[in-house]
């Protein structure tokens, strides 16, 4: 489960920020995608990345974005001679997109990364690496490593990101926002967005279904087919990653944080987490 959906704990922030995280042993990377938007940059590193059924080559100065909900593999290949070095950036499109309407044409460049149906993925920006790294650094520097980065700061690196994207791609010179063809969510999408405000509810197929205006056979599918995981998975995945945040947060007795995640039954609630997280609640809050 752990390998379609990765949500993102903002805990307050603006922009969660990993500077220049660093691997050499071999991982296989997975498909999986979050309810935000991520920037990935990368400082060292080959293998591959895959996103809309395209394998775009991994290397020194590619930037990836990942529209919100968009299911994609980070396949790298590091090794002790030859690591993988990233820069990774989420942040809720939504909130962002507000502080920077001042700015028309990096505000324009936003909402068609985030938004539109064509839009790229994958940008070549080797020749802007000093640059890239300079504005990470002062960044970092600024206290984002310590999530306390400042709302100035944390609109002025989306707008020297989007800037630096906007002077590589001629296609987004000039954007008008009002003529972005925004891309059709897909079920899949509908369906996760629903979830993401109801999850602490009781669900079942049926719900779904009768707020999707789909058949339960349909819905069940069309989100297999979408994703390449179960709506159960999906659910119990976002359910516990929830539970353990609480677990971590907060002194609430186990039952209640069932009961706070849709889960209200104790019993099933302790079973489940052990079986998705390999050990007790209770054991995860002390080892935690």
């Amino acid at each position: 489960m752990k390998r379609l959906f990765t949500p993102i704990s903002f805990g307050g922030r603006r922009i969660v920020w990993d500077h220049r995280m660093s691997s050499d042993a071999p991982f296989p990377g997975y498909y999986h995608w979050h309810p935000c938007f991520e920037m990935l940059f990368v400082h060292e590193g080959e293998g591959a990345v895959i996103v809309n059924q395209i394998a775009y080559e991994m290397r020194r100065g590619m930037l990836f974005v990942f529209q919100p909900f968009h299911l994609h593999k980070v396949y790298p290949k590091p090794s002790r001679e030859r690591p993988y070095i990233r820069t990774k950036l989420h942040f809720v499109p939504e909130e962002m997109a507000d502080k920077l309407q001042v700015f028309p044409q990096r505000y324009g460049v936003l909402r068609r990364l985030w938004e539109e149906r064509d839009a790229m993925f994958a940008w070549d920006l080797r020749e802007h690496v000093d640059y890239m790294e300079q504005i990470f650094q002062r960044y970092e520097g600024g206290g984002a490593g310590e999530g306390r980065s400042s709302e100035e700061d944390d609109a002025l690196i989306l707008l020297q990101l989007l800037g630096v994207v906007q002077e590589v791609d001629q296609s987004l010179r000039q954007v008008d926002p009002a003529r972005i063809v925004r891309r059709p969510l897909r079920y899949s999408e509908k369906i996760m967005r629903w979830i993401e405000e109801h999850f602490t509810e009781e669900i079942s197929l049926e719900r779904i279904a009768e707020e999707m205006h789909l058949s339960k056979f349909y819905v069940s599918r069309v989100f297999r087919s979408e994703t390449g995981g179960s709506l159960t998975d999906y659910l119990t995945a976002r359910r516990i990653k929830h539970a353990c945040r609480l677990l971590q947060t907060t002194t609430l007795p186990v039952e209640r944080i069932g009961a706070e995640v849709g889960l209200p039954d104790a019993s099933y609630f302790v079973q489940l987490f052990k079986k998705v997280i390999g050990t007790t609640p209770l054991k995860y809050r002390n080892q935690a």
